[in-house]
């Protein structure tokens, strides 16, 4: 099915964004002000749980690719996979280099 919204670009900015909106919510609803959001993520760094906080950021993703997938949209779902991936590389560095 052709719609613009079907690019494999597309489903990596989204696969991108989600987990950073998904952290900025989970900050907001947790810490409610009491830190900065960079003083938060440098205290997740320092307690060696920004690792978690990532993982548990780029959950929405396994919807948003349900959709893209049921959809048809599969270059789109491609994207959030490949996203999906850095982050969890990321995740693997943080675990074992920090």
């Amino acid at each position: 099915m052709n719609c613009r919204c079907n690019k494999l670009i597309i489903g990596i900015a989204i696969g991108i964004i989600v987990p950073m909106i998904m952290s900025l919510i989970l900050y907001y609803s947790l810490y409610k002000g009491e830190l900065e959001y960079l003083a938060f993520l440098s205290e997740m760094i320092r307690m060696g749980s920004i690792g978690k906080l990532l993982s548990i950021s780029v959950l929405p993703n396994l919807i948003i690719f349900f959709i893209a997938a049921n959809k048809e949209r599969l270059l789109a779902a491609r994207g959030i996979v490949t996203a999906t991936l850095v982050y969890a590389v990321v995740v693997l560095i943080f675990k074992f280099m920090l």
